[in-house]
């Protein structure tokens, strides 16, 4: 299921609307195909069986498959959506359950993978907020890496790291209308010198350029991360600096 584009805000774009990954789905796939497989090999082969063995074996194929369908509900009622203004999660068919962290609020992402898991392209990513909850676990999700860089990337743009300011368009000045043609040119009347001296005028003193508006610590937040991403600074500075900007709030 897509996320419904109503409950978005005024100008809010979705960068990334996904599932959980494929192996969500494997080893319930599995456990499917290797039941009924069973189920039919003795139905074929063990023709002398009582006839309640039947029912059994039907029982189980029911069970295995009701098991499936769950699963697969719960893999397409599953998603994880990054906008331009908050991260959505959403699970449940019959009884949905949401989070939803603001972007601004976001202070650190990070995402583990097992060996299998890098295998299959799949982790799971921790977005630490600042709020009740503090760390927000969200499983099985495809390329976490990229995930995560997509996440930094947002937060950077919504502090204001990517700002560009526009210049106004310029103006045309109005031309200055050509005389007639066929009119004679007006004679320049010579200048006219004048005996009084004249007092040199004062020196203009421009006014002193305004120091620039310190960021706030959202900003400063969004930069240390950006410094981090690009490998500007390790990870034991990227650390120790955003704990002495949350000190401050």
């Amino acid at each position: 299921m897509s996320f419904p584009t109503k409950l978005l805000a005024p100008g809010e774009e979705i960068y990334l609307d996904s599932r959980p990954n494929w192996s969500y789905l494997f080893w319930p796939s599995v456990l499917t195909v290797v039941v009924l497989a069973g189920c039919v090999a003795v139905f074929v082969l063990w023709s002398s069986a009582p006839a309640f063995m039947a029912w059994v074996l039907l029982a189980f194929g029911v069970c295995v498959f009701v098991y499936f369908a769950a699963r697969y509900i719960g893999w397409r009622t599953k998603s994880f959506v990054v906008t331009s203004q908050r991260i959505v999660y959403r699970t449940g068919a019959l009884r949905r359950t949401g989070r939803e962290i603001p972007i601004g609020r976001v202070q650190d992402v990070t995402y583990h993978q097992t060996v299998v898991e890098r295998i299959v392209r799949a982790g799971s990513l921790t977005v630490e907020s600042a709020g009740r909850h503090g760390q927000d676990p969200f499983p099985d999700i495809t390329r976490p890496a990229e995930v995560q860089s997509l996440i930094n990337r947002v937060v950077a743009q919504a502090t204001g790291g990517f700002a560009v300011a526009q210049s106004p368009a310029g103006v045309t000045a109005p031309a200055t209308a050509a005389p007639p043609v066929g009119t004679p040119p007006v004679a320049e009347s010579p200048p006219i010198t004048d005996p009084t001296p004249r007092v040199p005028a004062p020196p203009v003193v421009e006014a002193m350029p305004r120091a620039a508006a310190t960021p706030t610590i959202g900003q400063q937040l969004g930069q240390l991360a950006e410094l981090h991403q690009h490998g500007v600074i390790t990870d034991a500075e990227y650390e120790q600096k955003r704990r002495e900007l949350l000190d401050r709030l």
